[in-house]
């Protein structure tokens, strides 16, 4: 049955929508004038679905009897209610129907109970179905949910939820890009307004961070500006402020004494992690990053220390003994890895001699038994044994 009466009967679902209204109840609230709202009720079915098409507004169905108490409690009541008669003027085409003169229409909406209030949208779907008397807060709260469905498109319905989600858990980049395109796309539709609202309340906490940022740099703490420029680029990208953010970074990582803090803090902490090293006995590990600041860091204080510890390491042979065994260690796990690599190709050969240099590297010690077990099962491949009686040929 195609009858205008099966249309709005057919029933769609408003997650989405109900969902954008919790979230943010600012969405669709209607300007309430400053004189009272004249609602005018429609009476013929055809005439206010038409109407409804035409304007682009939703439906407010309410199908009740003559003789019905709880009907005329409605109407005397909450319909005309000054909190709720203004959206209900201007945002809805009205509709009162009498079953007994429209029974083909009720029986089509499954109208049980009077009153019986269908809340649809120009299109004939149905956002709300509410049997029996209803609370003026209640039936607002339902109207302005049908408003934000009719008003909101799927998408950006969607894509403001998942940016509400993405807001709850501090995702900011992905909330500042979801609500720039709806902003840009669902223009001064309600979840447009909404959502250049928080974008503007984002850009506001961003542009608080960048402000922090540049007062700790006049006061000269530029490392510490830098930091937090660096966070409020990453946590706020997107936003006018993390762009303002990364070119004031940029131009003070540019500046020479800023190069060179930069690396007096590298030196100082790969120092401080290699006096680690020594006092756990990592000897190995301390040369290496020795090396490297007295390497890289000539011209620093810390290059002058780095060298006293290496040399304090070289001039005691029970050290350095231990240094070289460490890196004889580390040596033979890379080789037992490289044998294991060369063998899954099925080069026997090249993981064998990896094998064989384990062993004769750390002989009698873990590394060396694990790689003549292996040189075992390797060699056990292209020597298969003889069985006892037979003879090669």
């Amino acid at each position: 049955m195609n009858s205008p009466a099966s249309r709005l009967c057919a029933l769609f679902p408003l997650v989405t929508a109900a969902a954008l209204w919790h979230a943010h109840p600012a969405v669709a609230q209607p300007a309430r004038p400053a004189a009272p709202a004249q609602v005018a009720w429609r009476t013929d079915y055809n005439t206010a679905r038409k109407e409804a098409q035409d304007k682009g507004l939703p439906l407010l169905v309410v199908v009740g009897t003559e003789d019905c108490f709880y009907c005329r409690k409605l109407e005397a009541g909450p319909l005309k209610d000054p909190a709720l008669t203004p959206l209900l003027a201007s945002g809805f085409v009205p509709l009162k129907l009498d079953a007994r003169n429209a029974p083909e229409l009720a029986k089509a909406l499954k109208v049980q109970m009077y009153p019986t209030t269908v809340l649809a949208g120009p299109d004939g779907k149905i956002h709300a179905f509410i049997e029996g008397y209803i609370e003026t807060e209640r039936l607002a709260e339902q109207m302005k949910r049908t408003v934000t469905a009719v008003t909101t498109t799927d998408w950006a319905a969607r894509d403001f939820n998942e940016a509400s989600k993405a807001l709850a858990v501090s995702d900011y980049p992905r909330a500042v890009s979801l609500l720039k395109g709806i902003s840009k796309d669902a223009g001064d539709k309600p979840v447009g307004v909404k959502a250049k609202q928080i974008l503007g309340d984002v850009e506001k906490v961003a542009a608080g961070k960048l402000a922090q940022a540049k007062q700790l740099e006049q006061r000269g703490q530029t490392q510490d500006a830098m930091d937090a420029l660096a966070d409020a680029v990453r946590t706020y990208a997107g936003t006018q402020a993390a762009s303002d953010a990364a070119a004031t970074l940029a131009g003070l990582t540019d500046r020479p004494e800023v190069l060179q803090q930069r690396r007096l803090r590298v030196a100082r902490d790969m120092l401080a992690v290699a006096r680690d090293d020594f006092r756990a006995g990592r000897l190995y590990d301390c040369m290496q990053k020795c090396e490297q600041v007295a390497s890289a860091y000539s011209e620093l204080p810390e290059a002058k220390d780095a060298t006293a510890l290496l040399t304090d390491i070289r001039g005691n042979p029970e050290r350095l003994a231990k240094a070289c065994d460490q890196m004889n260690d580390r040596t033979a796990a890379m080789y037992l890895a490289l044998a294991d690599s060369w063998s899954k190709k099925g080069q026997d050969v090249e993981a064998a001699s990896c094998l064989k240099k384990v062993m004769a590297l750390c002989p009698n010690t873990r590394h060396a038994d694990l790689a003549q077990s292996e040189l075992t099962r390797l060699q056990s491949k292209t020597n298969p044994a003889v069985p006892a009686g037979l003879v090669r040929p």
